[in-house]
């Protein structure tokens, strides 16, 4: 990997620099760089690396650079430093260098910034994070000067995009302290201090967003002499105001998906249901598929403007147990220790209007009534507006059913047809397909016609319409009327409006050449996205199955999903994969299950032993992205192949246990465990060790005693040392927890000593690490401090960011306490990169909790205040409601140091409110 964001440097594949020489050879790497692919002859090089006139030996001293270049690169990158025509290349990847990986991200984060605010934060974060200091720092030649400006400038654009994002997404606390500061180093930039007015505006602060427009505009004056924007006036005004549009728009965790294309039709609808949803809580959308159920429902949504919104699509799931933990991942809330995940999701939505759309319930209508019923009692201002086959039948549910589009009738004038809404939708597909198609007096017979056919409805409408580029309108109606007649004796007693659709998948499958025809069915396999390497695993042949995706892709009969890093997943609509199924007979269909179990097995298996090392992140965010498709594969090889399902928990309760999706965790573990009795110690102990770990993360003690103390027992005899040290580190934990402290530390020290005899170095640095916590709480600095750092070595050594992220924290609780309240700031903040680096929240909120109380003590109030309310965000966000009081208590004690007596003590009181609810007290300060 090469670096230009920061001093240059090369880093071989495990991460360590490389040694590229002096300051010439890293110019030289550097000319290279800023040109990669390019051949450079030795005189332009001599021209960019001495100044005019070159010494006389400047060529043999390029040669002998690009010698020594070569033999440091070798090792790790072979063939990119090559000779061509008297000069040099530097052929390398774009994603091997840091400047192009910012430039990529930076600019999806733009795109993406109107329509996904949240992933456009995400992306943002990432370019930021591959800057280490000044661009091309210690290369001081003019042609780095020139690149090294342009790059500046980028990062500034980044850093203002990335407010943007955070601000639209209302963690105006979170980007203030940065804003500010950036605004006091650049004092001209007008997009900088809009951003800083509101960030303070929205955290009470309106005096100091005024005196920050009147900086702006003084320094504009006396050096430009040009006044303020009509932005930066309109937002003086605005504050001077109170203007309620200068607080954040209501957005959700998970923001509703941007339109692929136009909405059509169903005025009225959109007119009465927003107003139904409102008064009646909970509104059902029924239909057959294919009726545009989810299509309305998001655009009712999206007529929602004043509470936030949030999709949660159910049509992947395998089973029912699942309900409540897809809901929570949508919304970002995990499970609360001691609590029911559903009670929880309810107290996170109770503190402002909401509306969840629970899309695609018909196969899990039981546990999706039991949900909601849950949901409403429990969150007084949420509503529900559900998409299914059949009502829900919970107690003032109003049942909506979404009719077909109107199309006009065979006799009605060309103009009348042509404006109907079937019609119309017709119209505008097609145009997608083939740019210039109108609705004429020529063909509007025709589209009427298919329109009627289809029964109006508007899947099957879109899917012929995508046809009109390829087949004349008449030999479209006509193929049609031969798909009807082939269907009826299949579907005789079906729903006509069934029949509609199915005809027209039907007939848009008879188009397509046979590679297509045996691409399509097979990928009904696939619950939901996929990318082109598992349709190749899972649904290939003998020839690549790329051009056939494609061609179902222009075909209208696959969705293609851009993402932001370049890359594409597909999927097919719900109503299509059914038919697709449905094609498939019962061995094919269980052979491509099989395929597609072994090839997420696979993915699994390759992710497991990279979540316990460096870079875990991105294998956390892939298994994330492919949480429908292992959900898809668990559920069969628990019905079909046990023992597959059994490998598959074992590589996945790390990645559970981080997101927070304990509930799903254990269904699974449950699951593999039953299927692995005490017979087989070897493959049980793994398991054991899984269902501790996350039932001790919901707080159930008896369940976690129960599981390591059957570990414990099994690996004993067989001196299985690792598994050993696990299951005493969970029973440590639990001792801990009830307050036996003696037994605790014992346990603790057996547990590093067996996980390190185990050669398991990730657990040992985890005991160690909550050894120091214990030693700490029994006031005991320097047994911790020794214990912590003992901790952080072991961590450092296995390099995951978890375990790294734990022992700093633990470090910086102890320079808080005992030693260097700087040095705490700074551990505390490495701690925090790294939670954030792997969305490990818990740990997050944690470390926000004790950087609050380091800058309070600091008596750096604004900050302390931006932590605590970060954190307290963050909590209620994820259903933390213990990390939710503590916030609280530190936002108190902000108050109290900033002389607001009155908000310290209704702060403390909300706090004190909220931990009787729970049955957490509040832990002497200490």
């Amino acid at each position: 990997m090469f670096r230009l964001l920061g001093p240059v440097a090369v880093l071989d594949p495990a991460g360590t620099p490389l040694p590229v020489g002096g300051p010439r050879r890293r110019a030289l790497l550097a000319a290279l760089l800023l040109h990669p692919g390019t051949n450079l002859p030795v005189e332009r090089l001599v021209g960019m690396l001495w100044p005019d006139p070159p010494p006389p030996t400047a060529s043999t001293m390029v040669h002998g650079a690009v010698a020594a270049l070569r033999r440091a690169l070798e090792p790790s990158a072979p063939h990119v430093l090559v000779t061509r025509d008297g000069g040099y290349v530097l052929e390398v990847p774009p994603e091997w260098v840091d400047a192009a990986r910012f430039e990529r991200a930076l600019e999806a984060g733009r795109r993406l910034l109107a329509t996904s605010p949240q992933r456009a934060s995400s992306l943002l974060s990432e370019a930021l994070a591959e800057w280490r200091g000044p661009a091309l720092a210690g290369v001081e030649e003019p042609f780095a000067r020139a690149a090294a400006a342009r790059w500046d400038e980028l990062r500034l654009q980044c850093f203002e995009l990335h407010a943007d994002a955070e601000l639209r997404l209302g963690r105006h606390s979170t980007v203030l302290a940065r804003l500010d500061e950036l605004a006091a180093a650049h004092p001209l930039r007008e997009e900088l201090c809009a951003h800083l007015i509101v960030a303070l505006y929205r955290c009470g602060r309106q005096a100091e967003a005024l005196a920050a427009y009147r900086r702006l505009r003084a320094t504009l004056v006396c050096e430009l002499g040009v006044e303020p924007g009509e932005r930066l006036r309109g937002l003086e005004l605005a504050v001077l105001r109170h203007d309620q549009r200068l607080q954040p728009a209501h957005t959700s965790g998970a923001t509703l998906p941007a339109p692929l294309g136009s909405f059509i039709g169903r005025d009225g609808e959109l007119d009465e249901l927003p107003a139904l949803v409102r008064s009646h809580r909970l509104v059902t959308l029924t239909g057959p598929g294919g009726s545009g159920k989810t299509r309305l429902a998001l655009e009712v949504a999206r007529r929602l403007t004043d509470v936030d919104t949030y999709l949660v699509e159910l049509a992947p799931l395998p089973t029912s147990a699942l309900v409540a933990e897809t809901l929570a991942v949508a919304l970002g809330i995990r499970a609360e220790p001691g609590h029911a995940l559903a009670r929880t999701v309810a107290a996170a939505l109770s503190f402002r209007p909401a509306v969840v759309v629970l899309d695609n319930c018909e196969h899990l209508v039981s546990a999706c009534a039991e949900l909601v019923q849950t949901l409403l009692a429990g969150a007084a201002e949420l509503c529900v507006l559900a998409t299914s086959r059949e009502p829900l039948g919970v107690p003032g549910e109003r049942v909506h059913v979404v009719r077909p589009l109107p199309a006009a009738a065979a006799d009605e004038s060309w103009e009348r047809a042509a404006a109907s809404d079937a019609a119309r939708l017709f119209a505008d597909r097609a145009a997608a397909a083939h740019p210039g198609f109108t609705v004429t007096a020529g063909n509007a017979a025709l589209v009427g016609e298919v329109c009627r056919r289809l029964d109006g409805m508007p899947l099957a409408i879109e899917l012929a319409a995508a046809r009109a580029a390829t087949l004349p309108l008449a030999e479209l109606a006509d193929r049609l009327d031969d798909r009807f007649a082939l269907l009826e004796s299949a579907t005789r007693a079906a729903d006509p409006r069934h029949r509609s659709l199915a005809a027209a998948l039907a007939w848009g499958y008879d188009l397509l050449p046979a590679a297509e025809r045996a691409l399509f069915a097979r990928l009904a396999v696939f619950p939901a996205g996929f990318d082109l390497a598992a349709a190749r695993a899972v649904c290939g042949g003998p020839s690549d199955v790329a051009l056939p995706l494609a061609r179902l892709v222009a075909s209208s009969m696959v969705n293609l999903d851009d993402q932001a890093d370049g890359g594409a997943r597909y999927r097919l609509l719900e109503s299509v994969r059914a038919y697709a199924g449905e094609l498939l007979d019962g061995p094919t269909r269980a052979a491509l299950a099989d395929r597609h179990a072994s090839h997420y097995l696979g993915l699994a298996q390759e992710a497991q032993p990279r979540l316990f090392a460096a870079g875990s992140g991105p294998w956390l965010e892939r298994l994330h992205a492919e949480r429908d498709n292992l959900r898809a594969a668990l559920a069969w090889c628990f019905d079909a192949d046990p023992e597959r399902g059994v490998r598959l928990v074992r590589c996945l309760w790390h990645y559970w246990d981080l997101r927070g999706s304990r509930d799903e965790g254990l269904h699974w573990v449950q699951m593999a465990l039953a299927a692995v009795g005490p017979d087989r110690p070897d493959q049980r102990m793994p398991l054991l060790s899984a269902g501790a770990l996350l039932h001790v993360g919901r707080a159930d003690l008896a369940e976690t005693v129960r599981l390591a103390t059957e570990q414990l027992a099994l690996s004993e005899p067989r001196c299985a040392r690792r598994w050993e040290g696990d299951a005493l580190a969970m029973l440590a934990t639990v001792d801990w927890a009830r307050g036996h402290f003696d037994r605790a530390q014992q346990r603790y020290e057996d547990a590093v000593e067996a996980c390190l005899d185990g050669g398991d170095v990730w657990s040992a640095a985890l005991a160690e690490a909550q050894l120091a916590r214990l030693h700490r709480d029994r006031q005991e600095p320097d047994a911790a401090r020794l214990v912590a750092l003992r901790s952080l070595a072991h961590a450092d050594d296995v390099g995951e960011d978890v375990a790294r992220g734990l022992a700093l924290d633990v470090l910086a609780s102890l320079e808080f306490r005992w030693g260097d309240t700087a040095e705490a700031g700074r551990l505390v903040a490495e701690a925090l990169a790294l939670y954030r680096g792997v969305r490990y929240r818990e740990g997050e909120a944690s470390a926000l909790r004790l950087a609050g109380e380091i800058a309070l003590r600091a008596g750096r109030t604004a900050a302390a205040r931006d932590a605590f309310r970060t954190a307290f965000e963050l909590c209620r966000r994820i259903g933390h409601r213990a990390g939710t009081a503590g916030a609280l208590e530190g936002l108190a004690d902000v108050a109290t140091m900033s002389g607001a007596g009155d908000a310290a003590a209704a702060l403390l009181e909300e706090a004190a409110a909220l931990r009787a609810r729970i049955g957490v007290p509040r832990l002497a300060a200490g």
